[in-house]
């Protein structure tokens, strides 16, 4: 009998053992631990299916990707710190928490190392990093929630610490009857930066310039990144409006320094705002907005300048932000707070119906005074357009299965939705394009639908829009170009692009001198480009006399049928004929 020191491998191991290539890649695959194998430039060639499911994307969506777009990193800069140009011998591995950022916009604590993958020169060539699930004591997954408090990019306190640091602060001192100061700090013009050197690059230079701010803030005074590019400093101690003058200069000087991108050099200013308490406000909330309106006040002067409060202006930035947070909490829970109305499309000749158009409704009336489209500007500046868009084409897609099913006329007509800009984009926020979102509609045919982007979209590089919009049309989707007339496009490329019509503002014959001559002029050009035009915005009868004479077939205004509720658009069906099969 062979002695169980000397047993020899089972049949198993040792063909694996014969094989070493297939042993690592049996490893490779099979184990539980993320595995991301990139390039020198930190480009992903290849991950397993426990990446996959940490990131909750497939390998299509991951490959191809920099490494750097899947996690946020505590530390500055958060990139490798060695590269494939890295000398020999100074290679080496390292290891940090990160969040994972998953493709449901959720993020996950990670434990992140990075092993440089040495060819036989000893240069870096490749990258192996390794993502393993932090767990707690009892062996529990961690959820995102000790991260809570502290901004993954800049390792500042958040939001929330700030309003604790904040609240403690302003009871402290209401008992001591003493004043402090808050600065609302936002960088000048970072957006346009941001698009130009790219939104990784763009969040190291946060990291750095967040570690340059914090230089010159008092250890008892709290630093904070609100998001984006704004920043807020709580002076608790020797809150004065000259105290807080010389802190906004200093951390002004601070950033006067070039910061370094590659071979360039770029040059950072900063808007700040400064409220006082008790004088400016008393509580929070109202701190914060008298700061941010300040900052208003100091960017309205030009870039690095600072400001004190304007009451008036803070009063107007105080209703606009209470607006912004209603409409926030509403995209968030849709289904409580907005509901689809439908506004039919005319042959202005016959009167009959040929389509309708999704509009928003929001259940609060007092609050919607304006025409939808405004409201929608402010959600894409929020970044939720793309959020509300999604709802609208759900709740559209189960109205006309519903209509389909139930043999209602409406089920026989085209459904228009209007796009937000941001769904042009491939970086949504679940890292979903808009094709592979629809796609997962469990709907049969979309011949039914039209989706209408915004003519400011197609101003610039379309490249990016082109292939989302032929994807679109190849599932039967038809397209629209919204508010043609009023931002310049590109008309060669207009002529390439799938576009079956476009709409045009009936205002622009108010708006323009000769405003009628420029409607018509518009329509034959969409007409030579094999574009339908519809004038819409037609809401009384002087509109439509000065409009009359207009070549557009298709009309759409309040003076024909307002949007309303599917019920009441049945019953203006039978009162105005049916429409056309």
């Amino acid at each position: 009998m062979t002695e169980k020191g000397n047993r020899p491998p089972g049949k198993h191991l040792h063909v694996l053992a014969q094989h070493p290539a297939r042993l690592v890649q049996h490893a490779f695959e099979q184990s539980q631990t993320g595995m991301v194998i990139t390039d020198g430039d930190g480009i992903i060639m290849l991950v397993n299916d426990a990446f996959c499911r940490i990131a909750g994307s497939d390998g299509d969506e991951t490959t191809g990707w920099p490494i750097e777009h899947f996690y946020l990193s505590r530390r500055t800069p958060s990139q490798l710190p060695v590269t494939a140009d890295t000398a020999p011998g100074l290679t080496h591995s390292w290891q940090q928490e990160v969040l994972c950022r998953r493709a449901d916009g959720e993020s996950l604590p990670v434990l992140m190392t990075v092993d440089p993958l040495l060819d036989e020169h000893q240069q870096p060539r490749h990258f192996l990093h390794t993502f393993v699930q932090l767990t707690s004591a009892n062996g529990e997954i961690l959820d995102d929630r000790h991260w809570i408090h502290i901004d993954p990019i800049t390792g500042l306190p958040n939001w929330l610490l700030l309003r604790d640091r904040l609240s403690h602060a302003l009871a402290q001192a209401e008992r001591a009857d003493t004043t402090l100061a808050l600065l609302f700090i936002d960088i000048d013009r970072f957006k346009n930066l941001n698009d130009t050197i790219g939104h990784i690059e763009g969040d190291r230079l946060l990291g750095e310039l967040a570690q340059r701010l914090q230089r010159e803030v008092r250890n008892k005074d709290t630093l904070a990144r609100l998001g984006s590019d704004q920043f807020v400093v709580l002076l608790e101690k020797d809150g004065t409006a000259e105290s807080a003058q010389l802190v906004a200069e200093r951390l002004q000087e601070a950033l006067e320094p070039p910061f370094t991108s590659g071979d360039r050099y770029l040059l950072m200013t900063a808007s700040i705002g400064i409220a006082l308490y008790p004088t400016d406000a008393e509580d929070v909330e109202s701190l914060l907005a008298a700061a941010r309106s300040a900052m208003f006040i100091a960017r309205k002067k030009g870039p690095g300048r600072l400001a004190f409060v304007d009451h008036r202006l803070t009063a107007q930035l105080k209703e606009k932000h209470r607006l912004e947070s209603l409409l926030s909490e509403a995209v968030h829970m849709p289904n409580q707070h907005f509901e689809l109305h439908y506004q039919p499309e005319l042959d202005r000749h016959s009167l009959r119906c040929t389509g309708m158009e999704a509009v928003l409704h929001w259940r609060r009336p007092k609050r919607w005074q304006h025409p939808p489209g405004h409201y929608l500007d402010i959600l894409a500046r929020l970044g939720l357009g793309v959020r509300l868009n999604r709802w609208m084409i759900q709740t559209a897609i189960a109205d006309h299965r519903r209509w389909h099913d139930t043999d209602s006329p409406l089920g026989r007509l085209p459904v228009s939705i209007q796009l937000c800009e941001s769904h042009l984009a491939q970086d949504t926020f679940d890292h979903r394009p808009l094709d592979h979102f629809l796609r997962h509609q469990e709907v049969s045919a979309f011949d039914w639908l039209t989706l209408k982007v915004p003519a400011q979209g197609l101003g610039g590089d379309l490249d990016k829009a082109t292939h989302l919009l032929k994807r679109l049309e190849r599932l039967g989707i038809r397209l629209a170009v919204e508010g043609f007339g009023k931002d310049s496009v590109d008309l060669s490329w207009l002529s390439r692009l799938p576009f079956c019509k476009a709409t045009i503002d009936a205002q622009l014959a108010g708006i323009h001198h000769d405003g009628r001559r420029l409607v018509e002029a518009s329509c034959r050009m969409l007409n030579a480009l094999d574009i339908e035009p519809v004038i819409v915005g037609i809401d009384n009868e002087s509109v439509a006399t000065n409009l009359e004479a207009v070549s557009a077939r298709l009309v759409q205004g309040n003076l024909y049928g307002p949007a309303m509720t599917a019920e009441a658009l049945t019953s203006w069906l039978e009162e105005h004929g049916p429409a056309d099969a």
